[in-house]
């Protein structure tokens, strides 16, 4: 079967932005920092006052990370996945910090002033939010911030080590599809 120029065209076009949407959904680039996050609605609670948990010894403070269950081709997994979770009317920071130490967690995350997630990886998905997103007081501590809506509080423990499989990564930007999708459109104009 022949194919005309302009179909070939529009075939290799249409493989082309298949290739870069797969690239997006599987690559990414580690950092050492990273982070996790979520989309996140604005929360009818906030407080000016709740901040960030400040153990210094255990655990370090990552950043506002999205949560991926509502991404696509995440199939409804969390950024903290392949681990435990609690919901607790009294969650603070610290009990959070406890039961995912607890348990040899490398990642502790709070959501939604009650949920606690605990687990070895955070999803190469999860981008890093604003701090302003995860502006909801802790259910049982309210100067203490435990994450948002579709957005996690997280701590990494300062005893995962890099080089074990453990690492935290931010997904490419979109401005690749952009760049494919540019090139795809030169290759049908050439």
């Amino acid at each position: 079967m022949a194919f005309s120029i302009p179909t070939a065209r529009i075939f290799i076009l249409i493989a082309f932005l298949v290739a870069v949407q797969v690239c997006l959904a599987q690559s990414s680039s580690s950092t050492t920092t990273g982070s996790a996050s979520s989309t996140s609605t604005s929360a009818a609670t906030t407080t000016a006052t709740a901040s960030v948990y400040p153990d210094t010894t255990k655990w370090e403070y990552v950043g506002c990370q999205k949560e991926t269950t509502l991404l696509n081709n995440t199939n409804g997994l969390r950024a903290l996945n392949s681990g435990v979770s609690e919901s607790l009317e009294l969650m603070t920071v610290d009990t959070c910090l406890t039961y995912c130490a607890g348990g040899n967690y490398a990642f502790a995350g709070l959501e939604y002033t009650k949920e606690c997630y605990c687990s070895q990886l955070l999803s190469a998905l999860s981008a890093r939010l604003p701090e302003v997103i995860c502006n909801l007081p802790c259910a049982g501590n309210s100067s203490q911030v435990c994450g948002g809506s579709l957005a996690l509080t997280v701590y990494k423990a300062k005893s995962s080590k890099e080089g074990t499989g453990i690492t935290v990564r931010q997904p490419l930007s979109s401005s690749v599809l952009a760049l494919g999708i540019a090139l795809g459109v030169l290759l049908c104009l050439a």
